[in-house]
């Protein structure tokens, strides 16, 4: 008899650690940043946590590349310092403005909201289409990024209190 019970406890301690191995704390969502407050860096871990951007991402700078912003100069702002802050993750698109104030911060961010989240640099010399504005972030997503949808509701239902 009591070979049994102990024969059954080994096998619920067994089972337990198996489990906590296969799924448990480690697989726990990450936690909710406040995209009114955090720094980018902060969101940037964020979003790779929640796995919407990969770990070994190669972010490209948007603010220096071409082919981001719609020039409406007939080629004389192929790219613009519409933003502090503004990377490629292979499709997630992220742009912070820091509260600072900054130059972009005055002169895009601050008419988002009234540009239906399209930012307007330079009066419309140069605009990019935005999918959401959180806090002090954008978010935009390139052709083809597999988890869009699910990317744009977890960075809606950040609060940015």
């Amino acid at each position: 008899m009591f070979l049994k019970k102990v024969l059954l406890a080994a096998s619920g301690l067994a089972l337990a650690l198996s489990l906590g191995a296969c799924g448990g704390a480690g697989d726990k969502a990450p936690e909710p940043v406040n995209p009114a407050s955090c720094t980018y860096e902060e969101m940037v871990d964020y979003l790779t946590e929640s796995g919407f951007i990969a770990e070994d991402a190669e972010p490209i700078d948007m603010l220096t590349t071409e082919g981001y912003v719609t020039d409406n100069t007939g080629g004389q702002l192929p790219t613009a310092p519409f933003a502090d802050k503004a990377e490629d993750f292979d499709g997630l698109w992220l742009m912070w403005w820091d509260p600072a104030p900054s130059e972009a911060y005055e002169n895009c961010f601050v008419n988002l909201a009234a540009n239906n989240g399209v930012v307007v640099y330079q009066g419309g010399a140069a605009i990019l289409e935005t999918d959401a504005v959180n806090g002090n972030f954008a978010i935009a997503f390139g052709d083809g990024y597999a988890q869009q949808d699910e990317a744009l509701e977890a960075f809606q239902a950040l609060s940015a209190e």
